[in-house]
């Protein structure tokens, strides 16, 4: 099992996810649960259950770009997005099937699909429903939602990774690798991860002044011009000399561009 949360921030929506896949008795930690869908810019899909159907949703490209319209909203999650995927899942060698006799298909999986600034839940059974705030599937989805509930006023990634964690103190389907997305970045998104998940805080760049750019060109132009007199001094034929000084301004403009970023 898995599990996958998604927060209405602003004009967008925060997923995250753990990484552990269960077989057995055993487990690892690099199953990616929630990707971003090339058919359509701005949309993620998360899904819990089966890590094949998940990759066969994922690598497949069982979207079928004709069936996107301009309108996604939850008619289109109903009617187009969630029996493409069921179709996508039978016509790979995954059985879905009906549940206790009924003619209700039953996927292995549920899924979450984010656009923008709105998420819908795609069950089992193919039903489907909005997210209105947040919301979590899987394994330990309960008390991942109760996290959420009780940290409205923090950052969104925090907000996943804190629930992801207090999940993976309840199950032993969770664990506390995560992956973080979005389906709109904003300026300081790689520095909020970092933060909730532990890790170094990216510096940014010291924009070089102009009075150090001014005094590094004045130094490399100096050693490029004894260069340049020695190689005149030297006697040798004209094409020689010609080809030193060709490979003298390449070296120049190389040094110019390693290691003083002109």
């Amino acid at each position: 099992m898995s599990l996958v949360v998604a927060i209405k921030d602003k004009d967008r929506i925060v997923l995250g996810a753990d990484k552990q896949a269960s077989t057995g008795g055993t487990k690892d930690h690099t199953n990616t649960k929630i990707w971003k869908l090339e058919e359509l810019p701005g949309a993620i899909i998360g899904s819990v259950g089966s890590a094949r159907a998940s990759q066969i949703i994922q690598y497949s490209q069982v979207i079928d770009k004709n069936l996107i319209t301009d309108n996604i909203d939850t008619t289109f999650v109903v009617r187009v997005l969630a029996p493409t995927l069921a179709n996508g899942l039978r016509s790979n060698g995954i059985v879905v099937d009906h549940a206790d006799g009924s003619k209700c298909d039953m996927m292995p999986n549920a899924f979450i699909f984010a656009y923008k600034n709105k998420a819908w839940t795609i069950w089992h059974d193919l039903s489907v429903s909005e997210i209105e705030n947040y919301f979590a599937i899987g394994s330990g989805s309960d008390v991942a939602r109760g996290a959420l509930f009780a940290t409205p006023e923090n950052n969104p990634f925090d907000r996943i990774v804190t629930c992801i964690e207090a999940a993976a103190e309840s199950t032993l389907y969770v664990d506390n690798d995560i992956d973080l997305l979005a389906t709109n970045s904003y300026k300081d998104d790689l520095k909020d991860m970092a933060i909730a998940l532990g890790l170094p805080v990216p510096k940014p760049k010291k924009p070089r002044t102009k009075k150090v750019v001014e005094e590094k060109t004045e130094d490399v132009n100096l050693i490029h011009s004894y260069f340049i007199i020695d190689i005149w001094s030297v006697e040798t034929t004209e094409e020689t000399k010609r080809y030193l000084l060709q490979y003298c301004n390449e070296t120049r403009n190389l040094i110019r561009k390693e290691f003083f970023g002109m």
